[in-house]
């Protein structure tokens, strides 16, 4: 890494800059907190991290704050851009990594040890971040594993990563504690009529996609805090591994609403899922309603 004398652009103020660049050579792989992100995407994330290096002649390492929510929702981006002069930046595009942003999040930096600290000392050098967000991250976090930023949500319409062949899970982060919250709402569970009553569960599709949590509009929800959930993009496509299924739960659409076939008599209907919010909302309900409540708190402008 080598410092650029040239300030970059005045642009969107959401934006924060490091005046770090990182040329196509991967020596700085090591600075990457790799336990940040699950398996798989270790390896699969450093490969697309080659390729488009090899094809930019620069990578601008930037700090971003989203623009109205704390200092916790920062971290550190990649934008990739063609061209040396920091006024190329605009027309760059930003490393994904599951049709995200990849990033080093705040907590990460603040957990960092050995060779990755240097990030963290030069963040503080430059006033990107201060002292005390440091010291609130690590507070909050301080009984949590390494938390994947593109699962750390603080308002409603953040899109998140959702896979439909296993349990949805996120973290809810708040102005002082995070929520978890946790839902099979791909899975389909069945009752086998045995001696023992067993129940079982089944994926019927495979593929993942961005999802966001909104306030329901719907007429059946007025008055009321129902959050209903979004598909807000296709990653991969859905497609149903079950021989003959019979679509309980439909297929995700790009766009829509997720829904789902209630059973309740007379005859089963289809219907958006929700969840109303009550003051006695039980563990994974109050991490909605506690987005809901940040939502408030951090309004866009």
């Amino acid at each position: 890494m080598e410092a650029v004398d040239s300030q970059p652009p005045a642009s969107d103020d959401s934006r924060l800059y490091c005046s770090l660049r990182l040329e196509v050579s991967m020596s700085a792989w090591d600075l990457f907190d790799r336990k940040a992100f699950p398996s798989p995407s270790t390896t699969s994330l450093k490969a697309q991290i080659v390729s488009p290096f090899r094809r930019a002649r620069l990578v601008f390492f930037y700090y971003h704050i989203p623009r109205d929510l704390p200092p916790m929702a920062g971290g550190l981006r990649f934008r990739i851009t063609a061209h040396e002069n920091p006024a190329s930046f605009e027309d760059g595009h930003d490393l994904l990594h599951d049709g995200l942003p990849w990033q080093i999040s705040l907590h990460a930096i603040t957990t960092a040890v050995g060779p990755r600290a240097v990030l963290r000392e030069q963040l503080l050098h430059e006033r990107l971040i201060m002292q005390a967000d440091l010291d609130h991250c690590r507070a909050m976090m301080q009984k949590k594993q390494r938390l994947d930023p593109n699962y750390m949500l603080y308002r409603l319409a953040q899109p998140f990563v959702i896979h439909f062949h296993r349990k949805l899970h996120a973290w809810v982060v708040g102005e002082t504690e995070v929520k978890p919250w946790a839902h099979d709402m791909f899975a389909e569970h069945r009752v086998q009529y045995t001696r023992e009553h067993r129940s079982h569960s089944i994926w019927p599709y495979t593929g993942s996609a961005l999802a966001q949590f909104e306030l329901s509009t719907l007429p059946e929800h007025a008055g009321s805090d129902t959050v209903v959930m979004r598909i807000v993009k296709i990653l991969a496509r859905p497609t149903c591994v079950v021989p003959g299924y019979d679509g309980s739960i439909p297929t995700p659409v790009e766009g829509e609403l997720v829904h789902h076939t209630t059973n309740r008599a007379p005859i089963p209907r289809l219907q958006p899922w929700s969840r109303k919010l009550t003051p006695d909302s039980s563990k994974f309900t109050a991490a909605l309603r506690m987005l809901v409540e940040n939502t408030r708190r951090w309004p866009v402008e």
